[in-house]
């Protein structure tokens, strides 16, 4: 960083400059009036500098009246916007300056400590400053080509009036940083308190223009590593726009032209790129959400960690099934009243010895998609560990290495709605070669389709799992840390807080990262960055988490349906399952309920892999993992890489029809037949008696009768036939592709548009972002661990939290460690900056977020007590 000794020399050297430009154009000016030509208006002299404006906006100030002063005598259209833009550009300095200024004087009362600064209030300045050395930069590269022969002047006319754009918006952002000051001036609260609601705060202030955040300013905020990767997926994810809404009978040959096209016009128009991403993040629903975040899911994808990732000897896929077990309850549980008595059933058969060991139930999943579905885990390792499952035998020479005492229990990010374990791999591999212990990391199902609380079930079970199992995965579990990112983070903090209600072991740490602690509508500082952040804009984070939080009644509905026919399927009898013309689900249905519906006593005697397991373990959670067994030697596998196909997370859709015989396919045939005409004109209709002729409309105006398509058939046919036709139908079909190709589909939105707003969809005016509020969330804090009780959190292990300076995130990390600290807790925040939200899936490809993965993994090992 530039000390204010070498800015303040900046600063004279700038100043002296525009002295002598000036003199230069006061002369100008007296022989342009000699000469007849109309004089410029004046330019204030450098004496109306504000004097209490900063170094970096006295620079930026000064650069922009010296530059205002030349263009001002440039009459030709950019000349002149070039002048206006710099005009206006001085005030929005002006007032920049002063909003920090008070900020600046009340914004350390929100930091966690003294030794680690950071809160929303504080990543607004960052942003104002790293905005005005944006500018700085622009105008120093207009000045040092200004009067060259080659000058860009419309393009550096975009250049300022989008700088100028930017500093008025994120004035707009720091006067609502003032009214929320005043919302919680007197509780010191981040979260806005009392009855103050999101929706109040944006209909207080100026509609915020988020275009400026992601044109030609976008990523302005961060180093030029992170830069070119947002920008690379700003425009990835515009030109994915173009073939997601394609239409659909358009082949993969002409969506991946159109691709190509769009995404030069993209990166060759920054203002078109703007307005299509910010047009998605408010009209685009959470499908195209998924579908984007999803391309991290292909099969490219999923092999790029085994060609360019870190060595691993093991990487398998485990499918969980799912049947209730037992595990030991901890010893200092305090069990609320309904839970005493649920414990006083199940070990009523086990005697009243005081010291006899009390069990708690482990429920399966069943929220909305209802039991019965296997749940994915993934197991990472940089060594073969004895006992791991699926290791088999191993020669006397290569005996593998001894259990590690700590694990690793990780969930991975994603909005609750995307991403998987396979496409966090990659800083996955880095931190299982560091740590030198085991990684579990759980593969939850996903929202629309599976809403709150399915994800957390889910992930409880899989960590209940592995205290039962822990022999199997390589480790003595004498440590085990959860670990997760963004929603990963959070479920993690469910986990904790499932362990203390039902009295099942905590886990020995918490690390969270980038963690959203209070899944709710509470306004506050951080919060507002979502409005520029590029990785997660404002109508993304809203979309993600109105899918997890407060699903649609639709979801709903076909959930219930879902379970309710697994209910009946399960339930009827097995004869019936027995078809042979069955269809692929319902085979893959009758498959998995006949292994839930075996005897639960019955032992595996196939596979000798646990062989070594305890004789008083009864449970066939590990009998009925589904991994190849593993016969004699396997010492020369050196990984294990059969899981390289994409992960897809939906629930299993089992039908009741009987299946299809001949009479009614036959039947279906004749159908068609009698009643669908022509599908390119008329409508499939059923109707009780036709008179002939049957005159239909094809909405187009033009009538057509079922004795006249063959007519009209035949004389396309003549037409095409000859050579005028031929040729006529060949220009056709090429143009058509190209516009095909290059044609740009517009987005529509949850509500209806009008088609003077569908035309003009690219254009069309940024709204209030109070419009996105229109559901409510659950007061939970298994879904908002910030509103679990003192009791509960006061259970909590060793946490540690690392966030990041300009997440919108970071509030909620914030004030979560605060209230740790305040009930006596060991925790820790880290407040690192230059990086967005997400970065550790930037590891390959930026040093800055490498550099954050490392220092993850210095938290990881202090938890987990790695020497």
């Amino acid at each position: 960083m530039i000390d204010a000794a070498s800015a303040e020399l900046a600063s004279h050297k700038l100043n002296a400059q525009f002295d002598d430009n000036l003199k230069l154009a006061h002369e100008e000016d007296k022989i342009n009036h000699v000469n007849g030509k109309e004089a410029p208006k004046p330019t204030p002299p450098l004496s109306d500098v504000p004097a209490e404006l900063q170094t970096s906006y006295r620079s930026l100030f000064v650069a922009c009246q010296e530059h205002a002063a030349f263009f001002a005598k440039d009459h030709t259209e950019f000349g002149q916007r070039l002048h206006a833009a710099h005009i206006a550009w001085q005030d929005f300095i002006v007032l920049a300056n002063r909003l920090v200024l008070q900020i600046e004087v009340f914004a350390h009362e929100y930091d966690f400590d003294e030794q680690t600064p950071g809160n929303g209030y504080r990543s607004f300045v960052y942003v104002t400053n790293a905005c005005i050395s944006h500018g700085i930069n622009i105008c120093k590269q207009l000045l040092a080509t200004r009067n060259t022969m080659f000058f860009r002047k419309k393009v550096y006319m975009k250049e300022v009036e989008a700088c100028s754009q930017l500093l008025s918006s994120i004035c707009t952002c720091l006067q609502y940083l003032l009214i929320l000051r005043q919302w919680s001036a007197n509780t010191g609260d981040l979260f806005a308190c009392g009855s103050h609601t999101a929706e109040q705060l944006f209909e207080l202030g100026d509609t915020i223009n988020q275009y400026c955040f992601y044109g030609r300013c976008l990523g302005f905020q961060y180093g030029d590593s992170i830069r070119g990767i947002l920008r690379f997926l700003g425009i990835s994810m515009a030109s994915y726009s173009e073939s997601y809404y394609s239409r659909a009978d358009d082949g993969t040959i002409v969506k991946t032209t159109r691709s190509l096209w769009t995404s030069g016009k993209y990166l060759m128009n920054p203002e078109l790129r703007a307005r299509r991403i910010v047009n998605i993040s408010q009209n685009a629903k959470i499908d195209f959400c998924k579908s984007f975040w999803f391309l991290a899911e292909s099969e490219l994808m999923h092999k790029l960690p085994s060609i360019v990732g870190t060595s691993i000897k093991v990487n398998r896929l485990i499918e969980l099934p799912a049947e209730p077990f037992q595990l030991p309850r901890r010893k200092n549980f305090k069990a609320s009243e309904q839970q005493q008595q649920n414990s006083s059933d199940v070990n009523q058969n086990q005697g009243n010895d005081e010291d006899a060991i009390q069990f708690v139930d482990i429920p399966v999943p069943s929220a909305h998609l209802g039991p019965g579905l296997p749940i994915s885990v993934r197991l990472l390792s940089a060594k073969r560990r004895s006992g791991m499952l699926g290791e088999g035998r191993y020669r006397g020479w290569d005996k593998p290495t001894p259990p590690s005492r700590s694990i690793l229990f990780h969930c991975h990010g994603g909005g609750f709605v995307a991403q998987s374990s396979k496409s966090h791999e990659l800083y996955l591999r880095d931190w299982a070669v560091a740590l030198d212990c085991p990684i579990l990391s759980v593969d939850y199902s996903l929202a629309p389709e599976a809403p709150f609380p399915r994800a957390l079930q889910e992930v409880f079970y899989a960590y209940c799992w592995l205290l039962k199992n822990a022999e199997h995965l390589g480790t003595t579990a004498e440590r085990i840390v959860c670990a997760g990112d963004s929603a990963g983070a959070n479920l993690s903090i469910g986990v904790a807080l499932k362990c203390i209600e039902q009295g099942v072991r905590i886990p020995d740490g918490l690390f969270l990262a980038y963690c959203p602690t209070l899944v709710s509508f509470v306004p506050s500082p951080a919060r507002l960055l979502c409005l520029m952040d590029p990785l997660l804009p404002f109508g993304f984070m809203m979309r993600c988490l109105r899918a997890y939080a407060a699903p649609a009644k639709e979801t709903l509905q076909l959930n219930a349906k879902h379970v309710e026919e697994v209910a009946q399927i399960r339930n009827a009898p097995k004869s019936s399952l027995g078809s042979a013309t069955s269809s692929r689900r319902t085979s893959l249905a009758r498959s998995t309920l006949t292994s839930l519906e075996a005897n639960p006593d019955e032992d595996d005697e196939s596979s000798d892999t646990f062989a070594s397991a305890s004789a008083s373990y009864h449970s066939q959670a590990v009998e009925r993992t589904d991994l190849p067994n593993s016969e004699g030697d396997n010492s020369s596998c050196v990984s294990f890489e059969d899981d390289s196909q994409p992960i897809v997370h939906y629930p299993v859709e089992i039908s009741l029809d009987p299946p299809k015989d001949l009479e009614s396919a036959a039947y279906i045939d004749q159908f068609l037949d009698k009643y669908l005409i022509d599908t390119a004109t008329m409508e499939a209709t059923e109707e009780t008696t036709l008179p002939a002729p049957q005159v239909k409309s094809n909405g187009l105006g033009k009538i057509i009768s079922d004795e006249n398509i063959l007519v009209e058939t035949g004389r396309d046919l003549i037409a095409i036939d000859t050579l005028q036709g031929r040729w006529q139908e060949a220009v056709n079909n090429i143009t058509n592709t190209l516009s095909r190709c290059t044609k740009s589909y517009e987005i529509h939105g949850s509500s209806a548009l009008s088609p003077q707003d569908v035309r003009n969809m690219d254009a069309l005016i940024a709204r209030s972002p109070s419009e996105e509020f229109a559901f409510d969330v659950p007061k939970d804090p298994f879904l908002s661990p910030y509103w679990a009780t003192d009791d509960w959190l006061s259970q909590l292990p060793e946490t540690k939290i690392l966030t990041l300076n300009m997440d919108p995130c970071l509030d909620d990390c914030v004030m979560f460690a605060k209230k740790l600290k305040r009930l006596g807790r060991q925790v820790n925040l880290e407040i690192l900056e230059g990086l967005p939200h997400g970065f550790l899936n930037f590891t390959m490809l930026s040093n800055e977020a490498m550099d954050g993965s490392k220092h993850c993994i210095k938290l990881l090992q202090a938890l987990l007590k790695v020497t």
